[in-house]
């Protein structure tokens, strides 16, 4: 299993990619920090985040979350994540499913439909449901460590099987007495998740708020009114701002990308209009930001 250090500004998944993406599962243990920088991460993996002691205060798709002792996190792909400050005594382990293993697997899996997962990416387990979790991981690491021909499968049932009791461990928690009672005795699903979830899939061939109302059955001027109510600012400032942070995670770890190619990979037709664009949101050309980092 890996360890990792959690150098500043070096993400742990970036330097695994390679390593997830053929393994299709990865587990890191040991986790006793996370890179705390000015800027999100954004990974094209699912990495479940279990935590084992300490705490990390961040922010997850522009809302600030707090993750404490046996607490439990799913981090989507192209969900931005930051990092602002861990606990000397953090320690938590890491899933990192691959982008394919997990658009496999997704049909099948809680993660890929259940909504409060985006309305609230951190829970906290019990601590007999906390054991319960940490024995199916135990579970998935001898599956993944095997060189058979059914492991693909062995790992997707034990998958789908984690998938299921976090589900199910959310559900007693969210509808304890104690959050029934925080939340006005009702659970909401929420908007800003759903639209989060239509962005992350379609932001590089829509930029405009129309879009995202229509598909979400609201008027624009409604959708508009209801996420400046949820996030203090615009559709289209979050729209916007989903962007930036997109395409500042390329400029940072893809060194071997050029400008254009990054543009190309955020769905702009050409390097001028990327530039613009990025100008627009960040105050600097893309060029310029590249070389500030």
């Amino acid at each position: 299993m890996k360890k990792h250090s959690g150098k500043p500004h070096q993400h742990p998944v970036v330097a695994l990619n390679r390593e997830i993406e053929e393994r299709g599962i990865l587990i890191v243990e040991d986790v006793r920090s996370l890179p705390s920088t000015e800027e999100p991460f954004v990974s094209p993996h699912l990495v479940i985040v279990i935590c084992h002691r300490g705490f990390s205060l961040g922010e997850y798709d522009m809302k600030t979350v707090e993750f404490r002792a046996r607490g439990y996190s799913v981090v989507y792909p192209d969900h931005p994540i930051l990092s602002r400050e861990t606990s000397a005594d953090y320690l938590s382990t890491l899933i990192i499913i691959s982008a394919s293993l997990y658009e496999e697997l997704r049909h099948r899996l809680a993660y890929g439909s259940n909504q409060l997962f985006h309305s609230q990416p951190c829970f906290h387990l019990s601590e007999e449901h906390y054991h319960c979790i940490c024995s199916t991981i135990e579970l998935l690491k001898s599956l993944a460590a095997l060189d058979l021909a059914s492991r693909k499968s062995l790992l997707a049932d034990t998958l789908d099987l984690l998938s299921k009791q976090s589900d199910c461990f959310r559900q007693a928690t969210v509808n304890s007495p104690r959050a029934l009672k925080k939340q006005g005795a009702t659970v909401h699903h929420s908007l800003f998740g759903l639209f989060y979830d239509l962005l992350a899939r379609h932001y590089r061939q829509h930029r405009d708020v129309t879009f995202y109302a229509h598909q979400l059955c609201l008027s624009p001027k409604y959708f508009g009114s209801l996420i400046k109510k949820d996030m203090g600012i615009s559709a289209g400032q979050c729209i916007a701002r989903y962007v930036a942070i997109q395409a500042k995670s390329l400029l940072l770890h893809r060194p071997d990308l050029n400008i254009q190619q990054i543009g190309y990979q955020l769905g702009f037709d050409d390097s001028t209009a990327f530039s613009r664009y990025f100008k627009a949101c960040v105050g600097c050309s893309p060029r310029e930001y590249r070389r500030q980092e």
